[in-house]
């Protein structure tokens, strides 16, 4: 790669300075950001359901955020209260284990102070306050042990009491946490149930507009093709019956006329076109299962069965009509109606014809006229000539005038041929002859007739 050098000085040239770089320009000020519309991000208006969902969206995860943190404090303030109580507990073992160092501790000072005493019995009592007086012996080694295990219990007992005070401090300090998010959860929790709330009756009313929609079929035809059949008439019957009972209740077991199940309409549908099936789901495919119809050729009319398991027909349990276009029509289950419902071909198990199908109609195709006729020369037959005008040429016999290279589709007129002459008369040798069409001299060009245009219109 080539970068570029330093120049260099001419031979035998003397450097004396060193060669002036130049002056940088100087930044008038700070660097200033575009302000106006250029500089603001441009956002789409939303609708109301987005910014709905958009608040939903933003506290939903604002109140996960605060159950983390709530559940990481209520840990803490179970692991202070576990450290309370066993500090408490610490302590009060000190505490119980300083009571007897204490005890022990008296207890040997006392028998020190009686030992320390030589006097005879009763001397005590009877000296009262003098007894003070008397002088006392050192301390015994059991009188040392007692006061070392006195103080060693002191200062275990001051420390669990200081661990214990440390615990309570931070058990009310995590409790206090606690309780303010706890309050805080609940004031967002109120919050967000409110936007649940508001979002679910969003929802459901765009799911009864969606409804209302998927139940609107506009100009239904029952009787689309499909690889170039349609559904038979009985069929379309049948399918114009069931959406008929749209609205009406599943109730299990009924075939209408107000309530069906899923197989009772079915039965009742192809019943009202003359056509008796099985009742149950399952016997309707038993019954039509010889007529079974490749997903991709379903015509409206078509019984659409589903099963818990793809490859056994013997666990069918709902049936439907197809209606073309991805819906079909059924009684789904209690607490639904007969309606319209989209289907998803993946889920469909087994689907049979009940009616065989019929072609449908083709239209023929009209012949479409070209923009003018082409002239065609046919040719126009003439009296056969007796052999005795054949032998010679006549002077009727004047041929035809070339075609014409026009486009019109006027037919040239035709020249009958002249009536056959007598052999005996003689032919006038000072009868001109057409520079243009020359008379044949062969004999079997008298008899041949004349040519004749004709028009005829092409087909398109």
């Amino acid at each position: 790669m080539t970068v570029p050098a330093a120049a260099e000085a001419p031979v035998g040239a003397k450097i004396t300075a060193i060669p002036d770089s130049g002056s940088r320009p100087q930044p008038d000020g700070m660097p200033a950001l575009p302000i106006g519309s250029l500089a603001m991000p441009r956002s789409m208006a939303l609708t109301p359901q987005a910014a709905l969902q958009a608040q939903y969206t933003a506290a939903e995860l604002e109140l996960s955020v605060l159950s983390a943190r709530r559940s990481e404090l209520q840990q803490d303030y179970t692991n202070a209260l576990i450290a309370k109580a066993m500090a408490d507990y610490a302590w009060r073992q000190t505490a119980d284990a300083l009571r007897e160092a204490r005890e022990a501790a008296e207890a040997a000072a006392v028998a020190a102070y009686q030992d320390s005493v030589k006097g005879p019995g009763g001397l005590n009592d009877s000296l009262g306050e003098l007894g003070l007086l008397i002088p006392r012996a050192h301390q015994t080694p059991e009188t040392e042990s007692a006061l070392r295990d006195l103080s060693r219990a002191q200062t275990e007992e001051r420390q669990a009491y200081v661990a214990l005070t440390t615990a309570i401090t931070a058990e009310e300090k995590t409790a206090a946490a606690y309780s303010a998010i706890e309050k805080e959860y609940k004031r967002k929790e109120i919050a967000f149930l409110e936007l649940k709330r508001r979002v679910a009756e969003m929802q459901s009313e765009a799911d009864r507009q969606r409804e209302i929609q998927a139940q609107n079929l506009g100009d239904y035809d029952p009787g689309q093709s499909n690889a170039g059949l349609v559904a038979h008439t009985k069929a379309r019957s049948a399918v114009l019956f069931a959406l008929s009972q749209r609205g009406k209740p599943y109730k299990w077991g009924d075939e209408g006329p107000n309530s069906y199940d899923c197989s009772g309409l079915m039965w009742a549908s192809y019943r009202k076109a003359g056509i008796t099936l099985n009742r149950v789901a399952k016997d309707q495919f038993w019954g039509t299962r010889h007529k079974q119809v490749l997903k991709t050729a379903l015509l409206p009319g078509d019984l659409l069965f589903f099963a818990t398991n793809p490859s056994d027909p013997r666990t069918i349990h709902h049936v439907g009509m197809y209606l073309g276009d991805g819906k079909m029509v059924h009684a789904r289950t209690t607490g639904d109606v007969v309606k319209i419902a989209p289907v998803s071909m993946s889920s469909v198990d087994f689907a049979t014809r009940v009616v065989d199908a019929v072609p449908a109609v083709q239209s023929t195709p009209t012949a479409t006229p070209t923009a003018g006729p082409t002239a065609t020369a046919t040719p126009k037959p003439s009296p056969s000539a007796s052999p005795s005008a054949s032998s010679s040429p006549t002077a009727s016999s004047s041929p035809t005038a070339p075609a014409s290279s026009s486009a019109s589709p006027k037919p040239a007129e035709s020249q009958s041929p002249a009536a056959p002459q007598s052999p005996a008369a003689p032919q006038s040798p000072a009868a001109p002859q057409s520079p243009t069409a020359p008379l044949s001299a062969s004999p079997e060009a008298a008899p041949s007739p004349s040519p004749s245009r004709t028009s005829a219109p092409a087909a398109g």
